[in-house]
């Protein structure tokens, strides 16, 4: 039940109170900082390189190319590694 609805003088109950606290709540988005986002890549390159065949020395280039195409965040690696040309190798 919304604050607006509510006529003059009337309360709302203890139930309807907590929902509609709870409908204000919105959690905050935590953004990752350079270094923390580096490192979130280093962990996510060490446990996929296998799947690329590719060697560790790549990891530096693959993090600026990263960057540069804002594939940087820990949900889009995968997508800037493809559109940097790798593809994983299929068995």
């Amino acid at each position: 039940m919304a604050k607006k609805d509510l006529k003059e003088g009337q309360e709302m109950t203890l139930e309807e109170a907590k929902a509609y606290r709870a409908s204000l709540y919105k959690p905050a988005v935590k953004k990752l900082s350079d270094a923390e986002k580096r490192e979130q890549f280093r962990i996510f390159w060490a446990q996929s390189r296998k799947k690329y065949g590719r060697a560790r020395e790549l990891e530096p280039i693959l993090w600026m190319h990263l960057k540069d195409t804002k594939h940087d965040d820990p949900e889009k690696f995968e997508a800037g590694i493809s559109h940097f040309g790798l593809k994983k190798l299929g068995k």
